[in-house]
């Protein structure tokens, strides 16, 4: 006796959707470790409306200063770029977070956290910071 061909079709469909769902997990899969691997776009903000005040902050190369709960650690110019380690203490002390600034961009203004900073002066051993 031959079997009946509507039960063998039958009977493939379990196999079909086995594959096919593990070829989609499989694609899934592989794109989520793409794009789990794209560095993040930079953060360009805006200027806020607060009035610049008068105090300046000179951060000292290699030496810590505590701004806003954060700690900031000048390291020094390289390739036209200020070299700043930048320690959030709230999330680990220990961990720096290295951040590359332009000079060209930083005496315009930038964001570290919440704050921003605009550049006044810089050397290879000292720089001079004004809150906004």
């Amino acid at each position: 006796m031959t079997p009946d061909v509507d039960s063998t079709n039958a009977n493939k469909w379990p196999i079909v959707l086995f594959f096919l769902t593990s070829g989609l997990f499989f694609l899934g899969c592989v794109w989520y470790l793409w794009a789990g691997s794209l560095p993040p776009a930079p953060y360009r903000g805006t200027s806020p409306d607060a009035r610049p005040s008068a105090a300046t902050i000179q951060l000292t190369k290699n030496r810590a200063a505590e701004i806003d709960g954060n700690r900031i650690v000048y390291r020094g110019r390289h390739d036209g770029d200020l070299q700043l380690d930048l320690f959030i203490l709230e999330l680990d002390p220990h961990y720096a977070y290295p951040l590359h600034i332009p000079e060209k961009s930083a005496r315009e203004g930038f964001f570290i956290g919440s704050r921003y900073f605009r550049l006044l002066a810089a050397s290879s051993g000292k720089i001079s910071l004004q809150p906004q």
